[in-house]
């Protein structure tokens, strides 16, 4: 079969590989939609995947068809299916207390995209038990949104957001734009973007996802900021630029909440006076919840977070 494979920094070649043989339990899917994440990108800038995987096919926001069911029952081939792309071991102590997101023993599994092959190929095999049939009311594209918005919905329900707060998430890219739709449904009352990127900026506009669109740079931004007194009770950090997260600390109220949602490799510098003199609530998160992504799926649905457009 075709696959893209990761060969070295920036590198990625069209190649033929093997493809995945049906074993009796795991589901083989035909890729019918692939997105790009975030974390594609690292891989791409650094040349590996995860733990320093080499010549990996990347990939992990897919949908497709099945062409083997494995020991499904319930799937027959030609479902349409998406997939979550995790493989927790459910013994270690996390996975014990139901928070499979962050497996203990993730990096040593088989994490589709991440570290072994994923979605950017013809055909994948995927644990059946992670495998999710798609409402008729899906579309492909769609069906690849299904697992940013479940990242962006587990980092909203982190915040605990409630009716009437003011919520500011920073960066407006993809996540930062599905964190803006779960916001919203979680009674948001004020939501604002910063973001300096002028291509994103206009995108958000164009989607309608937030109140304001602040750009930091501006020379307005301060005074754009003291509109909104007190501050904001949420910040959500999707960027994990060390500027963005020291300007949260500071706009955040008293005992304000900021979920670092943004992912940096490097050692960053902030300013812990500014959480500590505001007793600020610092939570990081990762990843999602198998409910998680089914509610994600269902809203997507329902079209009650419509993400075609985007």
């Amino acid at each position: 079969m075709k696959a893209v494979k990761l060969t070295g920094r920036n590198q990625l070649e069209l190649v033929e590989v093997e493809a995945p043989v049906p074993d009796g339990e795991n589901v083989v899917i035909k890729v019918s939609a692939c997105g790009i994440c975030g974390s594609d990108l690292h891989y791409w800038h650094a040349g590996k995947g995860m733990g320093g995987v080499p010549d990996l096919i990347m990939g992990h926001e897919f949908a497709g068809i099945v062409v083997n069911p494995g020991n499904r029952e319930d799937l027959a081939e030609g479902d349409r299916v998406t997939a979550l792309p995790l493989d927790p071991c459910g013994l270690c102590a996390a996975c014990r207390a139901g928070h499979v997101n962050i497996c203990l023993k993730a990096l040593k599994r088989t994490i589709p995209g991440n570290n072994s092959p994923g979605g950017f190929s013809e055909f994948l095999k995927i644990r059946p038990d992670m495998v999710r049939k798609l409402p008729d009311s899906i579309n492909d594209v769609e069906a690849a949104m299904v697992e940013p918005a479940a990242v962006a919905l587990h980092a909203i329900r982190a915040a605990g957001i409630r009716p009437g707060d003011t919520v500011m998430i920073s960066g407006g890219g993809p996540i930062g734009l599905l964190c803006a739709a779960w916001a919203k449904i979680s009674g948001a009352s004020y939501l604002a973007f910063t973001e300096i990127n002028a291509f994103r900026k206009d995108f958000a506009s164009q989607l309608k996802v937030a109140d304001d669109i602040l750009d930091p740079a501006s020379p307005e931004f301060s005074q754009a900021i003291k509109k909104i007194k007190g501050g904001f009770d949420v910040v959500i950090e999707t960027s994990a630029a060390d500027a963005a997260i020291n300007l949260a600390l500071m706009i955040l109220k008293p005992k304000g909440c900021l979920i670092l949602a943004g992912i940096n490799a490097h050692t960053q510098a902030v300013l812990t006076i500014m959480a500590a003199a505001r007793e600020i609530t610092q939570k990081s998160v990762m990843a999602y919840l198998p409910e998680e992504f089914d509610t994600a799926m269902e809203y997507i649905a329902q079209k009650r977070v419509d993400v075609e457009n985007w």
